[in-house]
């Protein structure tokens, strides 16, 4: 039996090893830019922001339960500034809904 955090489809195995790889590569890269100076580094970061978004909805298109079965860092993350909702995964949009 598969299991929901698998691929759809087993040669998407390596497709989703990948989207988590440069998904905490941009999220490390992220937090280094705040953590030297956030306003200096705006640009960067909501760069940054907005690819981290793109591996969240690329993961949860490839991964067998959708959005239910992403990591966790992926549920805990959110734009260091904001970013239209229209580019943003739906759970970080209900999630900045309900703060």
């Amino acid at each position: 039996m598969l299991n929901s955090k698998t691929p759809k489809y087993h040669p998407q195995k390596v497709l989703l090893e990948a989207i988590d790889r440069k998904f905490f590569k941009m999220l490390k890269k992220r937090d280094m830019l705040v953590l030297a100076n956030s306003s200096k580094f705006r640009n960067e970061i909501t760069g940054c922001d907005l690819k981290i978004s793109i591996y969240i909805k690329k993961r949860a298109q490839v991964t067998r339960g959708g959005f239910n079965y992403i990591l966790e860092e992926m549920w805990n993350w959110r734009p260091f500034f904001p970013i239209d909702g229209r580019l943003l995964p739906k759970i970080t949009i209900n999630l900045l809904k309900s703060e």
